[in-house]
C-alpha cells in the first residue's frame, strides 16, 4: 500500500502511487490515516499525544508551571548565568520533547520532576 504523508502526517492510504506535491512512501505494515510518518516508521496516533500542536499545549504549560514569565524576566534581569543556564536547559529539553512525536508521555513527566 501507498502512504500519503503531508509533513509528517498520513493523510492518505492508497493501492496505487498519485502524482501529487505529498510524500508517497511504499508501506507493508499497519497504518491509519492521521498516524505520523517519523524517521521512515508509522507512529501510532494513539502512541503519541495527538500532535505537535496537543505536545506544544503540555510543552507550555510546563514551562510557565517552573519558569512562570516574571521568574523568566527577573532571572535574565539579575543577570546570574548559572540560573539562565539552568532555566534554558530546562526549556530546551521540554521544547526537544514537544517536537519529537517518537517521545512518550512518560519522558515529559521525566523532565518536568
Amino acid at each position: 500500500m501507498w502512504l500519503e504523508i503531508n509533513g509528517q502526517e498520513i493523510i492518505g492510504i492508497h493501492s496505487d502511487k498519485c502524482d501529487n506535491e505529498n510524500t508517497w512512501v511504499d508501506h507493508d505494515g499497519d497504518a491509519n490515516v492521521g498516524d505520523q510518518w517519523v524517521e521512515n516508521k508509522v507512529i501510532k496516533r494513539a502512541d503519541n499525544i495527538d500532535d505537535l500542536d496537543s505536545r506544544r499545549v503540555i510543552a507550555q504549560s510546563e514551562i510557565l508551571k517552573r519558569y512562570p514569565i516574571w521568574k523568566q524576566l527577573n532571572i535574565l534581569r539579575k543577570n546570574d548565568w548559572q540560573e539562565v543556564t539552568d532555566m534554558g536547559k530546562f526549556i530546551d529539553a521540554v521544547r526537544n520533547w514537544s517536537n519529537d512525536l517518537t517521545l512518550s508521555k512518560d519522558q515529559i513527566q521525566t523532565i518536568t520532576q
